[in-house]
């Protein structure tokens, strides 16, 4: 199988769009390595090691000529479907190796200590100032209010259950909550209309304790998915501070962080009005909208990769560096710092959220075009 084929299975595969064809291709390619003893002695889930063997397998096959050079830094990240191994890294490029090179260069990272990954952690304000620390409470009620009982089960969410016959505020007066997770925690909350929210790093959402009136209004700062629960009579409205969503009753994701150019929606199932001062749309399931040069700007989009981070995992797209590491810093709580040209670098690939901080790095740096150096909470990239 030659360079280009493979990154095009490779891109298939990353992509949900494989036929059981190419997979077995793959999985044949992983079973390859296996007999010549490079995936020996790698245990799972630990992929980097094999990820530089199957690399440099790739870069002893004959070159094509015909094939165009790759003009960007691609790096991969996947499962064989049936034997669940990650098999990883490859970077393509139009020369051979030095044939006596025997050893696997895995490239380390300059680390102090080891980083953790960020879990579920979140802080809940009350109506009345209280601050609950949702991480340390343990399961069950964690608080009462009038006709209102807030619970959090052993998976970590929180939940809100109204009382029959109390939905009303007392003295008609609204009383809000607030959920805020800190930079590396993230946290499920159902609120009191059954609409279920998944909260991402470093973000919050503001709603009432109580849904009452014609419209149920929360506010949201950082990065949410959304299933909403259906009323006809009551759209379901999510405030950011760039634009409003309004819905009745369907499944999308906000991202609306504030080091983030673009607040963007991107829509899964039903159907939802975007609005921004005077634009607005009406986005289809599959589509992504959000206010660029003054204008929306709709497109469509892989859904599968839109909630990876809810699903446990980090989706990289042709994103930039400096893109990645926000990502990375609001999960593993890092101050990133750059040193030399690194504008060019798209990465591509899908790396899971529970590794360590070292080896996403070391990830990274199998490339060959970016190098790392974490000095206690400061990680320093260079090309």
């Amino acid at each position: 199988m030659d360079k280009h084929n493979f990154l095009i299975l490779i891109d298939r595969y990353l992509a949900n769009e494989s036929s059981p064809a190419e997979i077995r291709l793959l999985e044949e390619y992983y079973e390859r390595m296996d007999r010549k003893g490079a995936a020996k002695n790698f245990q799972e889930p630990d992929g980097i090691a094999l990820k530089a063997a199957i690399m440099q397998s790739i870069k002893q096959e004959p070159v094509n000529e015909h094939h165009p050079k790759v003009s960007y830094t691609r790096f991969w990240l996947g499962a064989a479907a049936s034997i669940l191994v990650i098999i990883g890294i490859a970077r393509f490029i139009n020369h051979r190796p030095d044939p006596t090179a025997n050893q696997l260069n895995i490239p380390e990272v300059a680390c102090s200590k080891v980083i953790t990954p960020g879990g579920n952690k979140a802080r809940l304000t009350l109506s009345d100032g209280s601050i609950l620390d949702l991480d340390h409470i343990a399961d069950g009620v964690v608080a009462k209010q009038a006709g209102l009982t807030i619970k959090k089960d052993r998976d970590g969410q929180l939940i809100y259950v109204v009382a029959a016959g109390n939905q009303e505020p007392d003295n008609g007066q609204i009383h809000y909550h607030t959920i805020e997770t800190p930079i590396g925690g993230q946290y499920q909350v159902r609120l009191p209309d059954g609409t279920a929210v998944w909260l991402n790093a470093s973000s919050s959402l503001k709603y009432p304790a109580q849904f009452t009136g014609t419209e149920r209004k929360v506010m949201l700062s950082g990065e949410a998915y959304f299933e909403v629960s259906k009323m006809k009579d009551k759209p379901f409205k999510v405030v950011t501070d760039r634009e409003i969503v309004e819905v009745y009753g369907t499944h999308f994701n906000v991202n609306a962080y504030e080091d983030e150019r673009v607040t963007r929606t991107t829509l899964l199932e039903g159907s939802v009005k975007v609005s921004h001062g005077n634009y607005s749309a009406l986005l289809k399931p599959g589509q992504q909208c959000g206010m660029e040069n003054g204008a929306f700007q709709i497109k469509t989009v892989k859904l599968k990769g839109i909630v990876d981070w809810k699903n446990g995992y980090f989706l990289f797209k042709e994103d930039k560096i400096y893109e990645i590491m926000r990502k990375l810093s609001r999960w593993y709580n890092i101050d990133p710092e750059y040193i030399g040209k690194l504008d060019d670098l798209n990465f591509s690939g899908k790396i899971s959220r529970t590794k360590n901080l070292n080896e996403v790095l070391k990830v990274l740096a199998l490339t060959g075009d970016v190098k790392f150096k974490v000095e206690g909470r400061r990680v320093t990239v260079m090309p």
